[in-house]
């Protein structure tokens, strides 16, 4: 008898303990993602050649207790290592886990090595060469608890890979994986009813079915072997218990396997991996949309295992919520009675299929930590639309909003406005429409709502925002608002480069809406941008903080005579050129300033019929000498700007700080007066908060 570790993928322990106990092993002990076992040479080659679910077999060949590396090198050194192969085979090691001496893995694979090569230079005077690639002998260490293990890698390659999928699709499952999902499904129990996924990918879930039901060995077609240059293998007994498993293989099988998929790509990989398993014959592939209402199989009971999207990016999340929503109600029209079982990561969309799961298991697949999910498909209760009964409060308040703002931003001659912000507090996000497109902000939840919670109402809002207001569910860009550091304002979340052009009275404006925090147009701004346009005529114009030059390009339409923008960013000046240039104005005419505002104040000359000036709450930009604040640094903003200001001048002064106090103390001591115009600028799809900015316009008083 041998001792035996068994490696595995997380979750797949127990279904690997069945395979075990199956072929008369004995004496098992499950761990962490593998399992031990005490047995025969002839269990272990059968292990090997059909295990599902296997990773690794490992034959133990040494251990004790190990505290550094004298240890691990004297552990390895209790091996006969000449008697386990010669010195002409290459030879590989990999070592797994870390203790406080041992910290570094390939350190310590480098000491086995060490301690292997010693013995046989000692014993016969020479020593096997290191293949790190591919090595006839692979040894593997581990540390566990406080043992060291020193292991013999029976399998060679993972025995994950069959050997029959030569290229795989953009999302692969591993083949046991994929094997363990059609396991916990029940298909295997009634292969006679049809197999369907309609997210078949490079096809590994179908495959894995039907060499399961075929009853052909998982290794068929695997040519080495771990254990080839081993000088204890028994080759006689493996080819005979390869030729036993062999002679088992059911041909000419009657299965119902179907794999559909939107991608053709797709399709044209699992056949062809379909056909390098043997099994081609046994599985129809073809395209088919898993949302459209013609479903292809038609049956009164039937299994359905699907691997679909899981979504990594924000912006992927939101299509995966709709595909599982759109999935399942699909589903439910077409296939009551019928059996589901999905692999996903994407746990929070899994809610969206509408159904209640019979049994969840945890199981990793690669680095992601996934739940396998069996379902019994309930026929849909009517063929209402799967959205109509989801988040009705969000639901009906957005409409309500809507049907308000929609009549309004057509008076306001405008293609851009808010229509949702934060009105309930389960729905803390803002909605802001671009045309035919949905700027969805999600707002940071307090504490005392679990993250989980917050998700699902995100996703709520995601699923039903682009059905109430009658828009394509792809067209949602997706924001997290929070407080914004130094130039942080300017980092891309994305790099779609995606550009759309938007009206707003007779100026038009390029917006970016995927790849910064803002997108180019400050909508509560709408008011103020109209009234500098208005008092602009025959002016010449300053606009510090200028961002896209959005202000500079209404005071130009509304007909100043020159508009200076000041801003820190090159990147957004460079934007506001194109807004000139896209609303016919000549950008050379009016000079764009890329520099800090408070030092060109200091610096220039020029004097200006009105200033416009919008500063940012705060801003500790590596590009400024010191950092700003607005409460505390308006004054001295102010100050500057009068010294530039001719007489009879104005200067509009706004911000977005909501506990801001204008120092009209010191604004009197100046000489100055003000009028407060923040009501009279709130756009009409931001009264509900009226906080959210304020803006004066001062002067001094005519002699």
């Amino acid at each position: 008898m041998a001792k035996f570790l068994v490696t595995t993928s997380k979750g797949l322990e127990n279904l690997l303990e069945s395979e075990l106990t199956a072929l008369g092993i004995e004496n098992i002990k499950l761990s962490v993602s593998s399992v031990w076992f005490e047995g025969t040479m002839e269990q272990a080659y059968r292990l090997c050649y059909t295990s599902r679910l296997a990773n690794k077999v490992l034959l133990e060949l040494a251990s004790g207790d190990c505290v550094n590396k004298n240890d691990l090198y004297k552990i390895t050194q209790s091996v006969d290592w000449p008697m386990q192969f010669n010195d002409k085979v290459t030879l590989s090691v990999d070592f797994n886990g870390t203790n406080d001496a041992l910290r570094n893995t390939q350190f310590s694979a480098q000491v086995i090595k060490d301690a292997i090569c010693d013995l046989f230079n000692e014993e016969i005077g020479r020593r096997p060469n290191v293949d790190k690639t591919n090595a006839d002998i692979r040894i593997q260490g581990r540390l566990i608890k406080k043992q060291a293990h020193i292991f013999l890698d029976f399998s060679g390659a993972s025995l994950h890979q069959r050997g029959y999928r030569t290229q795989a699709g953009r999302a692969p499952i591993k083949e046991n994986i994929a094997a363990a999902v059609v396991m916990r499904s029940g298909w295997l129990d009634n292969p006679s009813a049809p197999l369907v996924d309609y997210f078949c990918g490079s096809g590994t879930l179908l495959i894995e079915a039907a060499q399961m039901a075929c009853q052909m060995p998982a290794q068929q077609y695997r040519r080495k072997w771990g254990f080839d240059a081993w000088l204890s293998h028994n080759k006689a007994l493996f080819e005979q218990i390869k030729t036993e498993y062999d002679e088992k293989i059911i041909v000419d099988a009657d299965f119902q396997l179907y794999g559909f998929d939107i991608n053709n790509r797709e399709l044209t990989v699992a056949r062809q991996n379909a056909e390098d398993a043997g099994v081609a014959g046994y599985i129809h592939f073809e395209r088919q949309n898993a949302v459209e209402h013609t479903l292809k199989v038609k049956s009164e009971t039937g299994f359905i295992v699907s691997n679909p999207p899981y979504g990594e990016r924000l912006e992927d999340q939101v299509a995966i919520a709709h595909l599982y929503l759109d999935f399942g109600h699909n589903i439910k029209q077409q296939h009551a009675g019928w059996s589901l079982t999905v692999i996903s990561s994407a746990v929070d969309a899994l809610r969206y299929l509408k159904l209640s799961a019979n049994k969840k298991y945890k199981v990793k697949n690669a680095a992601l930590d996934c739940i396998v999910a069996n379902y019994q498909i309930e026929a849909a209760q009517d063929a209402t639309h799967p959205r109509e009964g989801l988040a009705l409060e969000f639901q009906n308040r957005l409409k309500k909003n809507f049907k308000q703002f929609a009549k309004q931003a057509r008076q306001a001659d405008t293609e851009c406005y808010r229509v949702y912000d934060g009105d309930l507090p389960n729905y803390n996000v803002a909605i802001d429409i671009y045309q035919d497109t949905l700027v969805v902000y999600e707002y940071a939840a307090p504490k005392s709502i679990p993250e989980e919670k917050a998700q699902a109402r995100l996703n709520e809002v995601l699923l039903t925002a682009p059905f109430v207001l009658g828009t394509d569910p792809s067209k949602i860009a997706l924001k997290v608002r929070k407080k914004q550091k130094g130039n942080e304002q300017y980092k891309k979340a994305a790099d779609r480069g995606e550009v759309m052009t938007v009206r707003e009275g007779q100026a038009l404006f390029n917006v970016n809406l995927y790849d910064y925090l803002d997108t180019g147009l400050f909508l509560d701004h709408r008011d103020m941008r109209k009234l500098i346009g208005e008092v602009s005529r025959g002016k010449s114009v300053l606009n510090l903080f200028s961002y896209t030059c959005s202000v500079s390009v209404h005071a130009a339409l509304g007909g100043a005579t020159q508009v200076t923008s000041v801003d820190l960013s090159k990147k957004y000046l460079d934007w506001g050129k194109q807004n000139f240039e896209l609303n016919g104005i000549n950008s050379a005419w009016h000079p764009f300033v890329a520099m800090d505002s408070i030092d060109w104040l200091k610096r220039t000359n020029n004097q200006f019929d009105l200033i416009f000036i919008d500063p940012p709450s705060f801003s500790n930009s590596k590009k400024l000498a010191n950092d700003f604040d607005v409460q505390r640094d308006h004054m001295q903003l102010i100050r500057l700007a009068l010294e530039h200001l001719k007489a009879g001048g104005d200067i509009y002064f706004s911000n977005n700080l909501r506990s801001f106090k204008l120092d009209e103390e010191a604004l009197a001591e100046m000489g100055l007066q003000w009028q407060d115009l923040t009501h009279k600028t709130m756009p009409f799809d931001f009264k509900r908060k009226a906080n959210i900015r304020q803006a004066w316009r001062l002067f001094k008083p005519q002699k």
